[in-house]
């Protein structure tokens, strides 16, 4: 890293490169821990704005999957780093902990039910 460049990130940017530089250095040294395919590196941008500004600064085209969720990835050879982000990422959110509720309840016997409906009071 040179000092221009160490001198405009953040501390958590800077580990963060550091990390990747130590990563490479790690596989230079372990080539089994290379994946024969692209590797991903994922990059939560969290909206779907967000995503395409990301693309627009970088000239990357931006993909939508079926629900309407931005992503563009950006290569390094084999390995991508992915931006993705959300249509509505409360929703997203609300659901994915909807969802993971429901499989904890389904594992362990349990049946949800709203506290509003049950007729009593939250704890």
């Amino acid at each position: 890293m040179t000092e221009t460049t160490a001198s405009t990130l953040t501390e958590d940017q800077a580990a963060y490169v550091s990390g990747l530089i130590e990563l490479a250095g790690w596989l230079s040294q372990n080539p089994d821990g290379i994946p024969g395919i692209r590797a991903r590196l994922l990059l939560p941008l969290s909206t779907n704005a967000a995503v395409e500004d990301f693309a627009a600064r970088h000239g990357l085209s931006v993909s939508y999957d079926d629900e309407g969720n931005a992503s563009a990835g950006l290569a390094f050879g084999r390995v991508v780093f992915d931006a993705y982000g959300y249509v509505d990422f409360d929703e997203h959110c609300e659901r994915t902990d909807r969802e993971a509720a429901e499989r904890f309840a389904t594992r362990h016997g349990l049946a949800l039910v709203s506290a509003d409906t049950a007729g009593g009071e939250r704890p």
